[in-house]
């Protein structure tokens, strides 16, 4: 119990310091099959070969396979591992890559599993994460709204939400950023001595108009001036950078440029459209291959468009490639 504690204070710590020891991307969505575990292995081929020390972390415990998209075959050391050794760390666990600045942590492991992580376990890695020295660490993570992928999510500065032109996917995408926008306040009101006005709001929604998750700030601010005031600024820290892929027509990428506005209007924090990402077939073709598309199909434009989403990612004056 004493070390679970001190896990959990430490964390706790780590918090709120203003920024992690490395760049954290997180790549989320609602839905299964959107392209996340493409997209982020990606960025990190991408990154890597831009000469960033890049980490690429598996978090679909249960269920990973990005691997397969490095064409590695299964990882002998995982995240299983480190939880098992009570002193290991995540250098313990990285498997090379063919990628001189790329390493992969594999989630793939029977015995854990988002849903069923428990607190310490959830602790220990996202303090190792928070804590891991290197240019760029980027997390896939895996779908659905569980209070365990959203923390994950949350952590990270650049924040990318995966989208595909369907219907259902566009719910499910709502569905996942309503749920982190709340786990986002869950966070700090507790800290701002908040809990009960936030209570009473969500509770009687209609009494204090509120359709919107942005309307709930609002209500907040008016109840209370300056705690409301302080949990504004907060929320402006979560950004949802939207990325559309597997465009086919204009009206697929004219939806992407309308999703941000949409989601800044109804959420009240800053989101932008970070990438429209096109349909090509040569992605499963490589993928059978086991060979990522960026090594298949280097003159391909998605190639250029993945590119082009790594470089913006990479443009911040604070990296600096690894010598």
């Amino acid at each position: 119990m004493a070390d679970f504690s001190n896990n959990v204070e430490k964390f706790k710590q780590l918090r709120g310091r203003s920024t992690p020891a490395s760049n954290i991307i997180a790549i989320g969505g609602g839905k299964g099959g959107v392209g996340k575990s493409f997209i982020s292995s990606g960025i990190s081929i991408i990154l890597a070969n831009l000469g960033f020390k890049t980490i690429l972390v598996d978090l679909d415990l249960g269920a990973a396979n990005l691997h397969t998209y490095l064409n590695l075959a299964m990882p002998k050391v995982g995240l299983g591992d480190f939880l098992k050794e009570p002193n290991s760390s995540l250098n313990d666990v990285l498997t090379p890559t063919q990628f001189s600045h790329l390493h992969l942590i594999n989630g793939a492991n029977d015995s854990i599993n988002i849903p069923n992580l428990n607190i310490i376990d959830k602790t220990k890695i996202m303090s190792a994460l928070y804590n891991f020295k290197a240019d760029f660490v980027v997390l896939d993570l895996s779908a659905g709204t569980q209070a365990t992928t959203l923390d994950f999510f949350l952590m990270a500065k650049h924040k990318l939400v995966t989208i595909i032109p369907e219907p259902s996917s566009i719910e499910n995408a709502y569905r996942f950023m309503k749920a982190t926008y709340f786990r986002h306040v869950q966070r700090y009101e507790m800290q701002l001595g908040m809990e009960s006005d936030v209570k009473d709001v969500l509770d009687n929604c209609s009494k204090y108009n509120v359709r919107a998750p942005a309307d709930l700030i609002r209500a907040l601010s008016q109840k209370d001036i300056k705690k409301g005031s302080e949990l504004k600024k907060l929320m402006q820290s979560l950004q949802f950078n939207i990325v559309m892929n597997q465009t086919r027509t204009h009206k697929d990428v004219d939806l992407g440029h309308s999703i941000p506005h949409i989601c800044t209007k109804y959420f009240g924090c800053p989101s932008h459209l970070a990438a429209s990402l096109d349909y090509d077939n040569a992605v499963w073709q490589s993928l059978r291959k086991r060979r990522h598309l960026l090594l298949e199909s280097p003159q391909s434009r998605l190639h250029a468009q993945i590119l082009t989403l790594a470089k913006n990612i990479s443009h911040d004056p604070a990296q600096k490639a690894v010598v």
